[in-house]
């Protein structure tokens, strides 16, 4: 008899989709069914790479309460993907309840969650309350690994002993994933100047060490504690790519192959992945950006803002008694819309990956993909 918690069927996202684009087709503002939720401004690292480190560890911190999330909660609609940010999430002692609370109200199917893997007695907590309080829901942990190398991950991210710490947490999830159906565990490493030559050798560590579902690949953008850290060269970049598609294909990434979700989350993945390419490439917009539309973002403090590079704020939650949907169909709404028909484009896996999974026609593309490689 199987240990393991079952896990209830997840929505299936077709419909959702649907749903999504007959209720906006007449451009009607609806909660953004893809949500960026940063949790907290409190990190223990100090990253070369980060793009949020001038805004970290401020004094006094505001970040909201658990009530003052689940208020927010209350005022928004259905959220099909909730993006956990910070800040290190797991250093809130109630990020669980925050979860179960977001699951509860606003029916999240998938939570996706970086970590950078330092504390890994309290992350088990948080994922056995999680996976078990709302079992209707995906929870995708993302591993913050910047290279395979104790000495120069640990240089990356600013602290002595966050490999080893990170090493811990890693061992204490294998057993986890046993036990969790609804536990899906990536690796998660930033592209920059400080590890692109040794990628490679990341990427095959990577596969040995922790065994993940999934392995992402970020590209290193805006303003970085490290300026020089954004000089990536993207035939490295290019390369990469083209190396992953290869392992895929041979059957070399077992997490990404032995499931039926595998074939679909790998070719999402490779889409996102080409579109940034060739936005680097060519210095502008693959799609029909969705920030402002579809996708928005939430930080700790209360502000809304609609896209995340942007950074256009639509106001603060604290000063409408926490009623989102009053800022999101407020005067200066769609304003990030406006920008993005005027031609503006980033590197942002979030932005990408939003605007790709609420496109039917790369949707259609993606599900005959997918279909093709999993027979």
């Amino acid at each position: 008899m199987s240990n393991s918690h079952s896990v209830k069927n997840p929505r299936p996202f077709v419909p959702h989709l649907l749903r999504v684009k007959a209720k906006t087709i007449f451009g009607q503002r609806i909660t953004p069914p893809f949500v960026t939720l940063y949790v907290t401004k409190r990190c223990d690292e100090r990253c070369i790479h980060c793009y949020y480190w001038d805004e970290l560890n401020p004094r006094p911190n505001h970040d909201f309460s658990l009530k003052e999330f689940q208020r927010t909660f209350r005022s928004m609609g259905e959220i099909y993907n909730l993006f956990i940010g910070g800040g290190e999430p797991f250093l809130r002692s109630d990020l669980a309840e925050i979860l179960v609370s977001a699951s509860e109200i606003n029916h999240v199917a998938n939570v996706y969650i970086p970590t950078n893997g330092q504390h890994a007695e309290r992350t088990v907590t948080v994922l056995e309350r999680t996976l078990s309080g709302a079992p209707e829901m995906r929870f995708h942990l993302n591993l913050s690994i910047d290279h395979t190398e104790e000495d120069k991950h640990d240089f990356i991210r600013g602290k002595s002993k966050a490999y080893k710490k990170m090493l811990q947490t890693v061992q204490s999830l294998k057993s986890l994933r046993n036990r969790y159906r609804n536990l899906i565990v990536h690796t998660l490493t930033t592209i920059m100047k400080e590890n692109q030559e040794d990628i490679f050798e990341i990427y095959e560590e990577l596969k040995r060490l922790v065994e993940p579902d999934g392995i992402s690949f970020n590209y290193c953008r805006g303003n970085s504690l490290d300026p020089k850290q954004t000089e990536i060269d993207p035939a490295i970049y290019e390369r990469l790519l083209r190396q992953m598609e290869d392992d895929f294909v041979a059957g070399d990434l077992a997490g990404m192959t032995n499931n039926a979700l595998g074939p679909t989350n790998h070719i999402l993945d490779q889409y996102v992945r080409r579109s940034i390419e060739r936005t680097v490439m060519h210095e502008r917009a693959q799609f029909s950006c969705v920030a402002g539309r579809l996708a928005g973002v939430i930080y700790s403090d209360g502000d809304v803002v609609e896209c995340e590079v942007k950074k256009s704020k639509l106001g603060n939650l604290r000063t409408v008694n926490y009623d989102f949907q009053k800022l999101w169909s407020g005067p200066q709404a769609s304003d990030v819309a406006r920008q993005a028909a005027e031609g503006c484009y980033c590197t942002h896996e979030c932005g990408h990956y939003a605007s790709i999974i609420y496109s039917i026609p790369k949707v259609v593309k993606i599900a005959v993909e997918s279909t093709r490689t999993h027979r």
